[in-house]
């Protein structure tokens, strides 16, 4: 375990005796939420309008399994997170360097020798990544028809996964109308012109593998340097056969895991707010 996470220049596991658990970078990984959006709603109109002049990127939360192959150094490691609140982490794995501000910690579960902790940090400096899709054709993925912008999303490296078409079909909650209800009348008054719908988040499920760590981030930086660009995007299902005005609203990942000779799958959910949405 040693050489794969250095936390302020000092080897993890040497100096802490900790390494992190398997499958325990996926905090890392994760984009953070854009910060709060200044909207508006019309009651004639479907959906929201939405500023996205300038979008920028939240401070996200990194939960940090680690496992403890000597209890004792928790001491250390702690007193060492508490001289002054940001550290530099190292994960030579990902090829990642972060600086992070612990904000709490769980408690810790030992046996004898072996103990596990789980740390809550801060990463208080997101940043927009940078990248440019695969040409059309040049990725490896097969898949097609689903579109980012236009560009297709095997051109990222990404396979878009079951349940995401069945989000885009569902509806949307109605837009309540004007009424009025009088004190000595049954009932309302109610505006019954036309039905309009409020906007909607949808949850477009996707995966990205790839052979090197390098080749994924290339994937996964493409994809969001693509969705968190200023204005609105363009989203195409291919089951509905129409582009919907949407934004990014937030990530989550489901399943991060580097396999035997640094290959890389990652399962994660990119959810999107559908501005304006109309039933085909």
């Amino acid at each position: 375990m040693k050489g794969k996470l250095f936390i302020d220049g000092a080897d993890a596991y040497v100096k802490y005796g900790i390494f992190v658990e398997k499958q325990g970078l996926k905090g890392l990984v994760q984009m953070p939420a854009f910060k709060k959006l200044d909207t508006i709603t019309w009651p004639e109109h479907d959906g929201e309008e939405v500023d996205l002049t300038a979008p920028v990127l939240d401070a996200k939360v990194v939960q940090l399994p680690l496992v403890i192959v000597d209890a004792k150094r928790a001491e250390l490691l702690f007193n060492d997170l508490s001289n002054g609140a940001y550290h530099e982490f190292k994960f030579m794995e990902l090829n990642k360097t972060c600086r992070l501000r612990m904000t709490a910690n769980n408690a810790l579960t030992r046996n004898v020798k072996l103990g596990k902790i789980t740390l809550s940090f801060s990463d208080d400096f997101p940043k927009v990544p940078t990248g440019s899709p695969y040409p059309k054709g040049k990725s490896g993925v097969t898949q097609s028809g689903y579109t980012l912008d236009g560009v297709d999303f095997s051109q990222f490296g990404a396979y878009v996964l079951d349940g995401t078409d069945m989000a885009v079909r569902k509806l949307p909650n109605v837009q309540s109308a004007l009424s009025v209800s009088v004190p000595n009348v049954a009932g309302v008054t109610y505006d019954a012109e036309s039905v309009k719908f409020q906007s909607k988040d949808v949850a477009v499920s996707l995966l990205i593998k790839a052979d090197t760590v390098a080749e994924f981030w290339r994937r996964y930086d493409s994809l969001f340097a693509a969705l968190l660009k200023p204005d609105s995007r363009r989203f195409r299902c291919p089951d509905v056969k129409m582009e919907y005005d949407c934004h990014y609203k937030g990530c989550s990942i489901s399943k991060f895991e580097i396999l035997r000779q640094t290959r890389v799958w990652c399962e994660f959910t990119v959810t999107l707010a559908f501005t304006s949405w109309r039933a085909v």
